[in-house]
């Protein structure tokens, strides 16, 4: 989206606000299906789930990991074949009712989870495919001893086809070194379980983390020379299919947060912007109390009458020292009025914020691309009917 255009839709709508640019996202997903085919792509829809209706033409799968998220993909009328079931918290009612919709593909983080799927398929005379997910050293997945044992004993479960491996180990990872090492242990465990226990696997899906840059000091040109290297450990045909499961990586570069100068003062030796957003609304990963800068725009709404920049420290509108969004950033004769635009927000940040606290409203939300221009998905939206109750 260029800067003119986030201008003008600066001045149009009401702040604070998203804009996620489905031409970036499209443009990023071609690229990465390019780069990386054969293998398939799933979205890990807790990344951003209103961009599923733009992307759903160019995405192979989508990992839910709630029954909330299950209902957005309903409502969305995606495809349910298209559905990997995730998520260390499975209940009867959420697997059983997801199966009536024709999900087909479940993940186990646990014996109890493999158990409790076949026992949904067996009571509706279904028989559908699991993943077997493997730990990493946290609550995710299940050792290695326990997926050899439900490997050794799948033929008891003739409503399961374990379909093969599922492996993530994190998130914003930018050493290949490391990633390199990960592919290198996962594939080595499909292969002994092929050798050693007859198991040959049709399918990986591989979280690889791959990390963006959020932030002033990053190279901007890293996450393409990561995808590039990342490519490389795929060269060689696979006896199984690969899909890669991404969230950040595919939609951080589309989104936009736009928030408006309300108020300034000088704090002692300090120069503070009051901005009607905050860190309800802003969540990159890495950053601690505005400690690192992100990529951001200055949208003056004035002439300059000033040619010397001061340094602002910019807070929030929420009552805590912690919303504080920039420290010491350099602006050319701001006022109130002004915008400031974060950039590469387009993950995480729209549904991971604090939203209820001291009960301000959630910010409107739009898509914009070249053809259609702008379109809001949400209006603004009241949270303080959610913190309340009536007394009779």
């Amino acid at each position: 989206m260029e800067e003119q255009k986030i201008k003008e839709f600066a001045v149009s709508c009401q702040t604070p606000t998203y804009v996620f640019d489905t031409d970036i996202l499209k443009e990023r997903i071609f690229l990465m299906r390019e780069l990386l085919r054969p293998a398939k792509l799933c979205f890990a829809i807790k990344a951003n789930p209103f961009l599923l209706s733009a992307m759903d033409a160019q995405i192979d799968c989508y990992e839910v990991c709630s029954p909330g998220e299950f209902h957005i993909c309903v409502q969305n009328g995606l495809d349910s074949r298209k559905i990997v079931l995730s998520g260390v918290s499975k209940d009867y009612e959420d697997v059983r009712y997801a199966m009536e919709q024709g999900v087909i593909r479940y993940t186990a983080e646990s014996r109890r989870q493999f158990e409790l799927v076949h026992q949904c398929a067996e009571e509706l005379g279904k028989t559908v495919e699991i993943l077997l997910r493997v730990t990493s050293g946290n609550q995710f997945g299940m050792s290695e001893a326990d997926v050899v044992d439900l490997i050794r004993c799948r033929d008891a479960y003739p409503h399961l086809e374990v379909a093969g491996i599922q492996y993530f180990t994190g998130t914003q990872k930018k050493n290949i070194k490391k990633i390199a090492g990960e592919v290198e242990y996962i594939e080595n465990f499909v292969h002994r379980l092929s050798s050693e226990e007859g198991f040959s696997a049709r399918v990986l899906e591989f979280g690889p983390g791959l990390g963006v840059p959020y932030f002033t000091k990053d190279d901007g040109e890293e996450d393409c020379k990561l995808l590039e290297e990342f490519r490389k450990l795929f060269q060689e045909e696979r006896p199984y299919e690969l899909i890669f499961e991404m969230g950040r990586f595919l939609t951080a570069s589309c989104g936009y947060y736009i928030t408006k100068i309300v108020d300034q003062k000088r704090n002692d030796a300090v120069n503070v912007c009051i901005v009607d957003g905050g860190i309800h609304h802003v969540n990159y990963y890495g950053q601690n109390m505005a400690m690192k800068t992100p990529i951001l725009s200055f949208l003056p709404q004035h002439p300059t009458e000033s040619e010397r920049e001061e340094k602002w420290t910019v807070y929030g509108s929420l009552c805590t020292v912690a919303d504080v969004l920039l420290k010491n950033i350099s602006l050319l004769d701001a006022r109130v009025g002004d915008y400031l635009v974060f950039h590469n927000i387009g993950a995480y940040s729209v549904t991971e914020g604090i939203y209820l606290f001291l009960s301000r409203k959630m910010p409107s939300i739009y898509f914009y691309n070249a053809k259609n221009g702008v379109t809001q998905l949400r209006p603004e939206l009241e949270t303080w009917t959610l913190n309340t109750w009536r007394n009779e």
